[in-house]
Formats: structure tokens, sequence, C-alpha cells
């Protein structure tokens, strides 16, 4: 192995974390708003498509 391919080995198998760092409120806030912006962006996606499939199914 070279010395690049052992560098790029090593990292992809890191030691399981022992320190994790609690998310502030303000991240804990924007993380809820993000996951609620995904939510409400796949929910009309999903109902865009079944409207178009059954419209134009008939």
């Amino acid at each position: 192995m070279t010395e690049k391919t052992s560098i790029v080995h090593s990292r992809e198998h890191r030691q399981t974390p022992d320190q994790f760092i609690e998310p502030s409120p303000e991240e804990l806030k924007a993380r809820t708003k993000r996951n609620i912006a995904i939510a409400v962006s796949l929910a009309a996606f999903m109902i865009f498509v079944f409207v178009t499939m059954v419209s134009r199914s008939n």
C-alpha cells in the first residue's frame, strides 16, 4: 500500500466517539424548523404526484 492509500484507509475506520457535544437551544430550534420544512415539502410533492397520476388516468 502506498502512504496515501493507507491514510485514506485509516480514516474510514474511525474509533467510536467518546465525547458528544450537546446542541444549543438555537440549534435545536433550527433543526426542528428544518425537519418540518422537509416534511411539508415531501408531503406536497407526494400530493402533487398523486393528483397528477389521478388526473392523467382519465
